[in-house]
């Protein structure tokens, strides 16, 4: 970081491989600073909660990862002292809102954003042991196959999982498992890209094992009837049958 640095912008939890960024850390580092640090926060907003309670200048969250309704988002943004981040909004039009955005509010959307926000904040301790043993569960079932995890597996939140197998391609399996489980190749985000996942190539990983990268994400109450032996039987067959054509 330079000394003209004006902002930091970073993730708090990577949406492809469900990694935790140090965010705490950071802000605890630039609190002197005259930089200030914006987080994405959409996949740790209402799960990690102790970590947004830091010193961070800007925090964006996403409605439908709590539970609540798609189509709206907040941006949380932090006083220093009287001072407040001087920003500049991308649309102009009515002034109600500080000036910052145009426009009346979606007042269902907003409403059923802050109660989802209250509903989490009770039980994202109870969601997290529930995804998280679910986790250990599929880790555990899926280690019969020739399977890889992707990305640092202790500093993890428990509801994402990105992995390939060994041998084959990832859009076929996909199309193999439809019956069973919900897979995709990456984030909603680049669900339209057909290229090798940016963020496993950024990694490191090589183009092959980026381009059979699949992500899996889950809320608890939305697995609970999934058949682990059944998955795993399938994926092994379809390891296997992929063997004969190596």
């Amino acid at each position: 970081m330079r000394d003209d640095t004006l902002l930091v912008s970073l993730m708090h939890v990577n949406n492809e491989t469900g990694v935790i960024q140090p965010v705490a850390e950071l802000a605890e580092l630039l609190r002197d600073t005259p930089t200030y640090l914006h987080v994405d926060a959409a996949q740790g907003f209402g799960k990690l909660t102790q970590d947004l309670k830091a010193p961070i200048d800007m925090i964006s969250i996403s409605g439908h990862k709590v539970g609540g309704p798609k189509g709206i988002g907040t941006l949380l943004i932090r006083r220093r002292g009287r001072d407040t981040v001087p920003l500049t909004p991308l649309m102009y039009g009515g002034g109600q809102e500080r000036k910052l955005r145009p426009g009346t509010l979606p007042v269902p959307l907003v409403a059923g954003l802050a109660k989802a926000a209250e509903i989490f904040e009770k039980e994202h301790q109870l969601w997290w042991d529930q995804a998280a043993t679910f986790r250990a569960r599929l880790v555990e079932a899926l280690g019969k196959t020739q399977v890889r995890f992707h990305g640092d597996q202790d500093h993890v939140v428990p509801h994402i999982l990105n992995l390939s197998f060994k041998g084959v391609d990832a859009e076929a399996l996909i199309v193999r498992l439809k019956e069973l489980v919900a897979v995709a190749t990456g984030s909603a985000c680049t669900s339209a890209s057909y290229t090798p996942s940016h963020v496993l190539r950024s990694m490191g990983l090589p183009e092959d094992v980026a381009s059979n990268g699949l992500r899996l994400s889950w809320f608890p109450d939305q697995v609970q009837d999934l058949d682990m032996d059944e998955l795993v039987n399938e994926i092994s067959a379809f390891q296997e049958e992929a063997s004969y054509f190596a």
